[in-house]
């Protein structure tokens, strides 16, 4: 399996950043064929990336979308038009999105599903704070948001499901701590273990990512090929030579 790796670049950049972006990133197509990799922008850039890189190795996806399929949602942006931008996936419950909106279990479940209607793949983001961590409740908290993630999926007949492990507590914060890929890898096979209990079929073909302060130093460390087969890049997917050093080290 090609290593997938996605960046999200959160509320930076604007379309006129794009085009310089796209030239110094497809410098080395070459490379970019060895891998699986999406660049999340803002909703209002994705026209611009999908113009920019439509005809290379890179894809584009969504950050955030509602779970409802259209209605008076002001400000929202719905599954639907995302897919009609060509997004190949949408990022479901990151960090973010529960800790400044107050995302729910539930909600992200909903976006899941409505993901999964609109032929996206849904990158089911799950993690725990540094308070659960230290509590010894890692655990608990990641499996019932797995859970809960996925417990709409089961009236779709096929199954196209990402799943990012993204530790509260070490993405890039002026707290965040470094993570030992051995937890990293541990934590990976539980969420190994829940995809088995909770799907029917298909738990063991589901991508299992990591999101956390990965750079091009570190990520190579985290991607053993087998239990974690890609990440989810913040910070350092904002720099195109940074985040093509992270393609290079990946492949």
């Amino acid at each position: 399996m090609k290593p997938i790796i996605i960046g999200n670049w959160k509320m930076h950049l604007t379309a006129s950043d794009v085009g310089d972006y796209a030239r110094t990133f497809l410098a080395e197509p070459d490379i970019l064929t060895k891998a699986e990799v999406t660049i999340c922008p803002a909703a209002p850039l994705i026209p611009a990336v999908a113009g920019a890189f439509s005809n290379s190795p890179v894809q584009w996806g969504g950050q955030n979308a509602h779970w409802e399929t259209q209605g008076a949602f002001t400000g929202e942006t719905s599954m639907a038009m995302l897919s009609n931008l060509g997004c190949r996936l949408v990022l479901c419950g990151h960090s973010e999105r529960r800790k400044f909106f107050h995302e729910t279990d539930e909600m992200v479940s909903r976006k899941v599903e409505q993901a999964t209607a609109h032929s996206m793949v849904p990158v089911l983001c799950v993690g725990e704070t540094y308070e659960q961590r230290h509590q010894q409740q890692h655990e608990v908290v990641v499996m019932e948001q797995i859970r809960k993630g996925i417990d709409l999926l089961s009236a779709f007949p096929s199954l196209a499901l990402y799943v990012a492990y993204e530790p509260v507590w070490a993405i890039s914060t002026n707290q965040a701590i470094e993570p030992n890929p051995s937890d990293i890898i541990a934590m990976a096979r539980l969420i190994r273990n829940a995809l088995r209990e909770e799907l029917p079929t298909g738990a063991e073909s589901v991508p299992i990512l990591f999101g956390g302060n990965v750079n091009p130093q570190n990520a190579k460390k985290f991607v053993d090929g087998e239990v974690v087969t890609g990440v989810l890049v913040g910070g350092a997917s904002l720099n195109p030579k940074t985040f093509h050093q992270i393609v290079t080290q990946l492949v």
